[in-house]
């Protein structure tokens, strides 16, 4: 049988685990399931449509599953949450449903979200995901796995962080953040490859190495995006981070970082 606390408020409907533990003065919706070995520390309010998997915990003043910041949403429907396994959910993290009817926000597995962070309606993050205090991601955004957004970010909303991206903190970033990037400032060009965080997860020396061709190629040739990915799958060895990187930027919607000289346009 779950354990809750005395002063919780879990309504009639929420679905709980055995193991679960529902701390001090929390509030569990009626349309609320949550998994097994999850814990809610105190003072935590998860309500709508809320599934929250094994193994998560959440702090205290942390808001899962509240309504979506936008004058679009039909009270009426049902919008989701969709919460994976072993995440974080610092103090003060707001994580919201969907807005239209039957959307959703979905988060994976072994995030962190830390203090202050928050995650708008429909945004879709991925694996093993680092959002610290005060970073942002607007509606609709992407962040893919691995990615690490640093303090006070943020995403635009409809843009995308592929995946072992890393973003500088007090960043601000209106198109997409390329895979496997060091980015900065205001939607600032690739700096850097982050070759600690793909060296921490078992890439090889050949792969770090094409994708500082990459680095080159993309951001100091002053070459259009498309050109400069033809370049790359011209000349750069086609390992799988480099394949990750050109798909990424062969669909992006919303124009990708690079390096190209001012006034030119993403799509040239």
């Amino acid at each position: 049988m779950a354990k809750i606390h005395p002063t919780a408020v879990v309504e009639a409907g929420a679905i709980l685990a055995d193991d679960c533990e529902i701390g001090p003065l929390c509030f569990v919706g009626k349309d609320v399931k949550i998994g097994a070995g999850t814990r809610l520390i105190a003072q935590a309010h998860v309500s709508g449509y809320t599934t929250i998997g094994k193994n998560n915990v959440i702090y205290p003043f942390a808001s899962l599953g509240c309504d979506a910041q936008d004058h679009s949403v039909d009270f009426s429907t049902k919008r989701y949450l969709e919460i994976g396994d072993d995440n974080i959910f610092r103090e003060h993290t707001a994580i919201h449903t969907g807005t239209d009817a039957d959307s959703k926000t979905i988060i994976g597995n072994h995030c962190m979200f830390m203090n202050c962070s928050h995650v708008a309606h429909n945004c879709c993050i991925g694996n093993n995901v680092i959002m610290v205090n005060g970073s942002v991601v607007g509606g609709y955004g992407q962040v893919h796995d691995n990615a690490i957004l640093s303090g006070l970010v943020a995403i635009h909303q409809f843009c995308r962080v592929g995946s072992f991206a890393m973003v500088s903190g007090g960043s601000v970033f209106s198109k997409d953040v390329p895979p496997f990037m060091i980015c900065e400032s205001r939607n600032g060009s690739p700096k850097a490859v982050n070759r600690v965080g793909m060296r921490r997860n078992g890439f090889n020396y050949d792969e770090i190495n094409a994708m500082c061709d990459v680095l080159k190629i993309f951001t100091r040739e002053g070459l259009s995006v498309p050109n400069a990915l033809a370049k790359i799958k011209a000349e750069v060895l086609p390992c799988r981070p480099v394949q990750i990187f050109v798909e990424f930027c062969e669909n992006s919607k919303r124009g990708v970082v690079s390096g190209m000289a001012a006034g030119r346009h993403a799509t040239e």
